[in-house]
C-alpha cells in the first residue's frame, strides 16, 4: 500500500536543505499540475499535508520503540504562493516534548529565494508503549 504523502510525491529530505532548518525531519516536494487549486497556485491542503508529514517524523525521531504517533491538532499560516514546478522544502521540529503530548513546528520554504510559503504548529499525542 502507498502512503498518502508518496502520491502526492512527498519525499524524505534532510531539514537543513531547507532555508530555515529544523533539526528533527525534513520533507520536500516539486510541485506539479496535479498539486494546483482553481488558482493556478499550490492547493493549502497538499501545503498542510507537508508540514503534517514534517511533523509527524520529527516526533517520530523521539518515540521509543512500540510508540506510534496521531496528529491532535494542526494550526497552518499561510505565507505566501508556490506555482508549479517549484522545489519546496518543509523542516520541522520539536519544541515540547510531554509524555503524551508533543508540541512540533515546521516550515515550508522555497529555497531557490529563501521565500517562506506556510508555518504550521501542531499537538501530536504519544500512543503505545
Amino acid at each position: 500500500m502507498t502512503a498518502f504523502p508518496d502520491r502526492l510525491g512527498i519525499t524524505s529530505a534532510s531539514p537543513q536543505e531547507s532555508p530555515r532548518p529544523g533539526d528533527d525531519a525534513g520533507k520536500a516536494l516539486t510541485v506539479g499540475a496535479e498539486h494546483l487549486n482553481r488558482n493556478g497556485t499550490l492547493h493549502g491542503g497538499v501545503m498542510a499535508t507537508i508540514l503534517d508529514t514534517a511533523m509527524g517524523d520529527a516526533v517520530r525521531e523521539h518515540l521509543e520503540e512500540g510508540q506510534e504517533t496521531a496528529t491532535v491538532s494542526m494550526t497552518v499560516t499561510y505565507l505566501g504562493p508556490a506555482k508549479e514546478g517549484d522545489d519546496l522544502r518543509a523542516s520541522a521540529e520539536v519544541r515540547k516534548a510531554g509524555k503524551r503530548l508533543v508540541l512540533v513546528e515546521a516550515d515550508l520554504m522555497r529555497p531557490v529565494d529563501d521565500a517562506p510559503i506556510a508555518h504550521a504548529v501542531g499537538t501530536f499525542t504519544v500512543l503505545g508503549g
